[in-house]
């Protein structure tokens, strides 16, 4: 009987113990942001549900489930312990990234952490790609113009045309092509805007809560760490990728893109074919030159959608570790193909 007491006023500490370890744990989370109002209810839920348990063991007379429960209460301990370190992550990567824009005095209005700052810099991609979109989309219209001047003459019946402007229709195809890179780059900036919107919106109110709730269960600690790595992944590797990447690969000194120059007057009337044909040169000259296709190169292929596949890839692969490490294997493949 002796033996019987002290197990339980051993178990009975071990809960208490837990609850207070948890309560402290969910006051700092609850005091921690706006964004981490669930985090409290997610490690209290799981303590009540033991607590009842608990109790319940004694008035069934169930050492076993006291055995269980026991281990459970360190599993929810663990959670806590994962969402404290989740939070100050956070709380790090955000005052260095403020602190690094401070320093290189590029502080745009209302960045406060790498969500943030993330979301400005795929905010310029997008104009950028825009922008360039618009250039050559009026580049085309102009070439357009211009190759359908022409001259009709008509003498004593016997009519012919002077096209002579028409040859700049071969490079209507070419910027066609490039136009349709610029879309899909300028498609995968409002995706990436997407992700992190979402990322913004759920991943500390809905997911990671909901994913610390099931981790604190036998049965569900798979789905809860998946949860977890998943929503942390999004809202804190996502963005930070995105920052780390841009300014490694090309820090200040970014190859400038120029805009795409326009054609000049073409004048149907003209009978000399070398003058045309050297009009036509001149300009493809000017579309070929290295700097111009390597800056929008650089911007469309490179910037945007290389980056895009890459930062989608690493954050993926984090996410897989981190939740193993964490009690779950997910299987990212499929997803990291899509990108």
């Amino acid at each position: 009987m002796a033996v019987k007491k002290n197990n339980s006023g051993k178990g009975l500490r071990l809960l208490f113990f837990a609850s207070m370890a948890l309560l402290l744990v969910a006051g700092n989370l609850h005091a921690a942001g706006p964004n981490l109002e669930y985090f409290w209810l997610a490690l209290l839920i799981p303590i009540g549900i033991v607590a009842i348990a608990y109790m319940a063991s004694y008035a069934f007379n169930s050492p076993a489930l006291r055995a269980v429960l026991q281990d459970e209460l360190l599993q929810i301990l663990a959670t806590g312990a994962v969402a404290l370190t989740l939070v100050g992550t956070q709380a790090v990567v955000d005052e260095y990234v403020v602190a690094t824009l401070n320093a290189a005095n590029a502080t745009a209005t209302g960045i406060t952490g790498a969500m943030d700052a993330a979301a400005v810099k795929i905010n310029t991609l997008e104009q950028a790609a825009a922008g360039r979109l618009n250039n050559m989309e009026e580049v085309s219209s102009i070439l357009g113009q211009e190759a359908s001047r022409g001259v009709y003459c008509n003498f004593m019946g016997v009519g012919f045309s002077l096209n002579n402007c028409s040859p700049f229709n071969a490079y209507r195809g070419s910027l066609t092509a490039a136009a349709f890179s610029t879309t899909v780059a300028l498609a995968d900036t409002y995706a990436q805007g997407f992700i992190l919107s979402l990322a913004r919106a759920y991943s500390f109110s809905i997911l990671i809560p909901l994913g610390l709730l099931l981790r604190c269960f036998k049965a569900s600690r798979s789905a809860g760490g998946g949860l977890i790595a998943i929503g942390f992944g999004f809202y804190t590797v996502y963005p930070a990728v995105i920052l780390a990447t841009d300014n490694l690969l090309h820090g200040a000194a970014m190859p400038p893109s120029a805009a795409i120059p326009l054609v000049g007057k073409c004048d149907p009337r003209d009978p000399s074919v070398s003058s045309a044909l050297s009009e036509f040169t001149s300009y493809g000259s000017q579309l070929t030159d290295y700097n111009l296709i390597y800056g929008i190169s650089y911007q469309v292929m490179v910037r945007v959608l290389f980056l895009s596949v890459l930062n989608l890839i690493i954050t993926l692969t984090f996410i897989r570790t981190f939740a193993r490490m964490i009690g779950s294997d997910i299987d990212v493949s499929s997803l990291a193909r899509i990108s």
